[in-house]
């Protein structure tokens, strides 16, 4: 983070947590046996920013696999917002469902943590993302992809100014 954003934060901003799932309803995704799906998690904010420092990550963990990814984009070209992204690129987590799974509903989750901060209210929090996945395994399955759009209203600090 530049010298000057911290010290501003550091005075107008107390840290808070909150889990986004409050918010975000659970993703549904769907796939034949030994085929794959895709789920999109896309950024739409406009009062939030994303620091590119941190060490941000979501990670997609269903019963076959675990997959990590770090947010990637633009730097914001204001240098008192250097350290964080002015727009940040989708995340795409592939879904590769063994041949061998049986049809059925299986549950899967999407965490991990996101270092935002809110630039109308000058707060920044270390936000816990944990979304419900559900895939949907069997020979007639459509929904092989999905984008799970997050806001601002999902991203926003849960806290109080000091």
């Amino acid at each position: 983070m530049s010298m000057g954003w911290t010290s501003a934060v550091a005075g107008l901003a107390l840290l808070a947590v909150g889990r986004l799932s409050e918010t975000t309803p659970p993703v549904s995704l769907a796939a034949q046996q030994g085929q794959s799906a895709t789920l999109r998690v896309q950024l739409a904010t406009r009062d939030t920013l994303v620091s590119h420092e941190a060490p941000n990550r979501l990670t997609l963990t269903t019963p076959w696999s675990k997959t990590q990814v770090q947010p990637s984009g633009t730097r914001h070209s204001n240098p008192a917002f250097a350290s964080y992204f002015a727009q940040v690129k989708p995340m795409t987590f592939k879904v590769s469902v063994p041949a061998s799974v049986k049809p059925g509903n299986y549950p899967a989750q999407l965490g991990g943590e996101l270092f935002v901060c809110d630039m109308r209210d000058k707060v920044c929090t270390l936000r816990p993302v944990q979304v419900p996945v559900h895939i949907r395994v069997g020979a007639t399955a459509q929904i092989r992809s999905t984008t799970l759009t997050l806001r601002d209203q999902d991203l926003k600090p849960r806290g109080r100014r000091l």
